[in-house]
């Protein structure tokens, strides 16, 4: 988490403002009140179906990232989205793709998913937008019970029954 402090400082007539960042790693910390399925989880780029059974156990935010940990029956996941994660040089086989979502298997030595899509500030280009990963993962078609749930995109805040995101503002 990092904090902001300001500092008012006078020199020569000129009142300046300084901005003073202080950062420490985004540690995860339980929520204040219990996230519990069924709903939307809507993110900054993306939107999630928690079904019954399933909930947020933790969040994580910062400037340009943000991640929860979904607890559930089928075990732990956690959801990384950001708008600045470097591409996959080798980005795995493409797993599903619906609408302007794409979930691709990535060549890790644990299961993990990267799913692309498009942003209002990337119209006409997919660009990595999640990261999932987890002991829930197994590398197999069973999976798609989780990464089907996503969608990239423009988000209804209407239909949002929670949110996480991130930002500089």
């Amino acid at each position: 988490m990092c904090k902001i402090r300001l500092l008012r400082v006078m020199s020569r007539s000129v009142l300046c403002t300084l901005v003073l960042l202080t950062c420490s790693a985004a540690n995860a910390e339980p929520l204040k009140t219990p996230v519990v399925g069924p709903q939307r989880l809507c993110f900054k780029y993306s939107t999630f179906n928690l079904l019954v059974g399933e909930r947020v156990a933790d969040f994580s935010g910062g400037f340009e990232r943000m991640s929860i940990t979904i607890e559930g029956p089928a075990g732990r996941y956690e959801i990384a989205e950001s708008e600045i994660f470097v591409p996959l040089a080798r980005v795995g086989r493409l797993v599903l793709s619906h609408n302007s979502t794409h979930v691709y298997r990535a060549r890790t030595w644990k299961p993990g998913y990267a799913i692309y899509g498009r942003t209002h500030f990337s119209p006409d280009q997919d660009l990595l937008v999640i990261w999932l990963s987890g002991s829930a993962l197994k590398g197999s078609r069973k999976d798609a019970a989780i990464y089907s749930r996503f969608d990239v995109g423009p988000i209804d805040i209407a239909k949002c029954g929670s949110g996480f995101t991130y930002s500089w503002l």
